[in-house]
């Protein structure tokens, strides 16, 4: 039984996929409930806001995961379709055998209360739904790799911050958000953070996974005596789980992990109860409690080892604090505009599918196999159910019920299998997002096609550099169908979302492209090292997922990206050797929390800059040959016999001098018919939205 007490809610509410005729609410509990939601159109005026109430049904779907965590995903559907550009605000009743209340008994519709998800003057919580008919812009927000102990503020919260400003006026209100990618980083656990989520894992599940059955080598002492160790974990998951991350130290293994960290992320919930229970740890106070594993043997390196480990634990310590304290305003975001969302790897673990190689050992290796189905479950469970929930049907959310309950009981797991093959297996976390400008979301991560090598191992036949594609021809067809059923129209325009950007940062690939081959026959494993995984590291596959963006015919694609750690502004001009054209605008927005530049960001700005200057050129001309290289060309004079394709890239200037931003940001977008206007949201940037 758990000594800690959880309240009522432990995440949520989160308004995720939305439309005409039904809206999803998600929501996490540490009791079973009947919810019901209740919907209230909004008038504002100069006098303040009337409410009508809507009349509307609620069904709920739950999934126990563990005794104290249920989930729960909220149907609400109107009687007659909601209004677009309506402000529309809810309430949530909860009711079980022993108690019944509502969000405002839980302080979250108090306005003054550090708890409250509602903005200004407003009583409820609220969305609403675009139309792109109508003579106003669409907006959104987007970003992706938000790190607890990632260097720099936390922008997802300046999110938050935008709604607040423009809370009742659906003119300026960003309509949804778009999460792309490392929402949770489970492979880089901060020291901090390591023990009070093991601690909550179990509270939540009720019961730790008996993972000695899964891999008997974990009961030897060499990895038995560091499992549940802070900076203990990086052996194990190398070695036994086949992963390649770098900084595994505090790697996630169960599925309570992995969920702990999810309501960490979402929700000052769990951060209160470490205080409450008293989770946290000094660094100091670790040590004495024997929490840190030391890899040294002799005493004068273990001083060296503790030195360099409380100055790691320390830092991050500051940097989680921050985190921490975003969590408020994070909640109240996603409480009040409809959240899609997709993995990348560290949702899971870092390099994640990299390779068929990667793949493959993973796969074989039973502790590997075993990380990666619990991470899917927890991203099932936290993210990708909401995306799209009739593409779930019943039998994989019983599987997911049977499986976990067989957990919790301790019964002989026989669903094990099946529940960890159909995670393994499953084909369908891409969707298409039904707001007012559609928008397709792609999977990059488990629908690649890693095909033969590309040509440069027939000029260096030592050198195996496989780049894959990062989405297969089944994914292509399968959002066709999806786009097909979303009545979209050619000739409209259209949002692509991929997790890493389409039309990448050229300086930045073109180097890595140009050393690859040396640094590869020197031993160094190019595809983990410097993530070798951009679309145009693979040609082929690039140029079978233009080809299929000039089939849909949009009037203009606006590709929105994450991943990378910078970001930038490029227009492409694409053109075929057929002589069709297609216009790609690729915004990317990263990171939310994790800058990887430190304190160059600055020279990596001017370096760029100067870059352009010294080039002296406006556009970059590259095409793709033959055998699918895309090289850079001075003039754009080439036959069409010379290329399946070829672009001219403008790079936009977008803060005065340079074509990169390095610092943490929040992307924000602004669509009219007649322009395209984006902000990087950083630190001390209050002219927002005009």
């Amino acid at each position: 039984m758990s000594s800690i007490l959880f309240p009522e809610l432990l995440a949520g509410p989160i308004i995720r996929r939305v439309d005409l005729t039904q809206a999803y609410i998600w929501i996490a509990t540490s009791k079973k409930y009947n919810i019901r939601a209740e919907c209230f159109s909004i008038t504002t005026r100069y006098e303040g806001n009337v409410y009508d109430k809507i009349r509307t049904s609620s069904k709920v779907q739950r999934v126990s995961f563990g005794e104290n965590l249920h989930i729960h995903l909220i149907k609400i559907t109107p009687r007659r379709p909601f209004k677009t550009n309506q402000l529309i605000g809810y309430n949530l009743h909860f009711k079980n055998k022993k108690e019944s209340f509502d969000l405002d008994d839980l302080g979250l519709l108090n306005p003054v209360s550090k708890n409250s998800i509602v903005y200004g003057s407003l009583k409820y919580p609220t969305f609403y739904i675009g139309n792109n008919d109508s003579n106003l812009a669409t907006k959104f927000l987007f970003g992706s790799c938000r790190k607890p102990h990632g260097e720099g503020e936390d922008t997802l919260s300046y999110g938050d911050q935008l709604l607040e400003e423009h809370c009742r006026n659906v003119t300026q209100r960003p309509e949804a958000i778009f999460l792309m990618g490392d929402q949770i980083y489970a492979d880089d656990i901060p020291d901090v953070l390591f023990r009070p989520i093991q601690k909550l894992s179990n509270a939540l599940i009720g019961k730790n996974e008996d993972l000695t059955k899964i891999e008997p080598r974990l009961a030897e002492e060499s990895f038995h005596s560091s499992l549940d160790k802070i900076n203990g974990r990086k052996p194990i998951v190398q070695k036994l789980a086949n992963f390649t991350s770098g900084k595994s130290y505090n790697h996630l293994i169960e599925f309570g992990e992995y969920a702990a960290m999810y309501l960490l992320a979402w929700s000052p919930v769990l951060w209160e109860l470490c205080d409450q229970f008293g989770l946290n740890e000094t660094f100091d106070e670790a040590v004495e409690n024997d929490h840190i594993f030391i890899r040294s043997k002799s005493e004068k390196l273990k001083l060296l080892e503790k030195l360099q480990l409380k100055k790691r634990y320390t830092d991050q310590e500051k940097q989680v604090i921050n985190y921490c304290e975003s969590t408020y305003k994070v909640r109240r975001l996603l409480a009040n505009i409809p959240t899609y969302m997709i993995f990348d790897d560290h949702d899971i673990t870092d390099d994640w599918n990299i390779t068929a190689e990667w793949k493959e050992k993973v796969r074989k290796s039973p502790l590997g196999k075993h990380i990666v189905a619990n991470g899917l479950a927890a991203y099932w469970a936290f993210q990708g159910w909401g995306n799209e929930p009739t593409g779930f049907k019943s039998d994989f959310i019983y599987l997911m019920e049977k499986n976990f309950r067989e957990l919790v009981s301790g019964k002989k797991r026989r669903y094990y299998s099946f529940w960890m093959k159909t995670l393994w297996e499953h084909r369908r976390w891409y969707y298409v997002a039904p707001t007012s400008l559609k928008a397709v979301i792609l999977d990059t991560r488990t629908l690649r096609d890693y095909g033969q090598p590309i040509s440069k191992k027939q000029e260096h036949p030592d050198v195996d550099i496989n780049p894959p594609q990062l989405v297969n021809a089944h994914q292509l067809r399968g959002v066709t169908s999806h786009l097909r059923r979303s009545r979209w129209k050619k000739d409209t325009p259209l949002l692509l979302i991929s997790p890493t950007p389409i039309i990448g940062f050229e300086i930045i690939e073109d180097i890595v492209t140009k050393f690859s081959i040396p640094l590869n026959m020197l031993g160094i494993k190019v595809e983990t090292t410097f993530d070798m995984e951009a679309w145009r590291y693979n040609g082929k596959g690039l140029t079978k997922l233009l080809n299929q963006i000039a089939k849909w015919k949009p009037k203009e694609c606006i590709i929105l990206s994450g991943d990378v750690h910078y970001s930038f502004l490029v227009d492409s001009n694409i053109t075929f050797t057929s002589g069709k054209q297609i216009k790609l605008k690729q915004i990317t927005s990263s990171p939310i929390k994790n800058m990887s530049f430190h304190k160059f960001g600055p020279l990596v700005k001017l370096t760029s800059s100067m870059h352009q200057a010294i080039e002296n050129v406006d556009t970059v001309h590259r095409y793709c040959d033959q055998s699918y290289q895309i090289q850079k060309i001075e003039e754009n004079n080439l036959q069409p016999d010379e290329f399946l394709w070829k672009d001219e890239l403008q790079y936009n200037v977008i803060d005065g001098y340079s074509i990169i931003e390095t610092e943490n940001n929040l992307g924000y977008v602004k669509i009219a018919s007649d322009q395209i206007e984006t902000v990087f949201v950083k630190k001390n940037q209050d002219d927002l939205i005009q």
